[in-house]
Formats: C-alpha cells, sequence, structure tokens
C-alpha cells in the first residue's frame, strides 16, 4: 500500500497523546517529524522538477516535428539561413520569407534575422539578436553600379 510523506506525518501526529514529553519517545518523534518534514519537502520539489522536465520533453518532441517544415538556403555570402519551405503552411503562422538564424535553429529556437545598416557598404548585413551571429546577406537591388 502507497503512502506519501503527508500522511506518514498527520499520523505522527496522533502519536504524541500516547508519548510522555520529554522523554526518549518524544526525542525520538520529534525526529521523525523532522525527517518527514524534510522528505515532504524533497517530493514536492521532485514532483516540480518532473513537471518542469515533462514540458521540456513536449517543447522537444513538438520543436522536432515543425522543424520537416523549415529549409536552410544558402545567402550569396555563403552564410546559411533557415526559412520556411516554400508551399508549406503549418500552425507556426510565420510569414513567407521570414529567414531564421541557423544556429540557434540547431539550439531549437526560432530568431528572426533583422537587417542592420553598415556605413560605407552596399550590401545587407543580417544579424540574429539572439546569438548574435552576424553576416552579409544578399546584395540590395538594383545597385548605384547597375545605373553608371
Amino acid at each position: 500500500m502507497a503512502t506519501n510523506v503527508g500522511d506518514l506525518l498527520r499520523r505522527t501526529q496522533g502519536l504524541w497523546e500516547f508519548i510522555e514529553d520529554g522523554g526518549e519517545g518524544a526525542k525520538r518523534l520529534s525526529e521523525l517529524q523532522r525527517e518527514l518534514v524534510d522528505a515532504q519537502m524533497r517530493e514536492t520539489s521532485l514532483i516540480q522538477e518532473n513537471a518542469a522536465l515533462k514540458q521540456t520533453i513536449a517543447d522537444y518532441e513538438k520543436f522536432d516535428i515543425e522543424r520537416q517544415h523549415y529549409t536552410r538556403q544558402q545567402k550569396p555570402s555563403g552564410a546559411w539561413v533557415v526559412q520556411v519551405r516554400p508551399g508549406e503552411e503549418f500552425e507556426a503562422n510565420v510569414e513567407k520569407g521570414v529567414e531564421f538564424c541557423a544556429h540557434c535553429f540547431q539550439k531549437r529556437e526560432l530568431s528572426i534575422l533583422q537587417p542592420v545598416e553598415k556605413t560605407r557598404s552596399a550590401n545587407i548585413y543580417l544579424r540574429c539578436n539572439t546569438c548574435g551571429s552576424e553576416f552579409m546577406g544578399d546584395k540590395p537591388q538594383g545597385s548605384f553600379a547597375e545605373f553608371c
């Protein structure tokens, strides 16, 4: 018969009426109650940790399922980004053309790459605000050199 720590602690409360105050039995009962309280605190902590681990596993499993909807794409600079596969629709509500950091994607994080302005450069640079990666993206359409 499985009994939890809380039930055992309640049972020890009823023993006080049968034990002489200040005697050896009282000391042992007091020690037993302290140990049961400690065990109850550890049990509560383990239950919370177990719930958190179950949620982490569920998140990993969900990401692994959603991962199939993404593909890697190499930019002209040689850098890799992650995008939703063309023609794919699923629950993530990701707009077409949004590019994600490949480094963060490997860590099961979706971090949208943001354009950054570089002075004296005709190229577009992309930055991941999560991991700090920065690389050259595509060249802008219709650069100055094409008009000369």
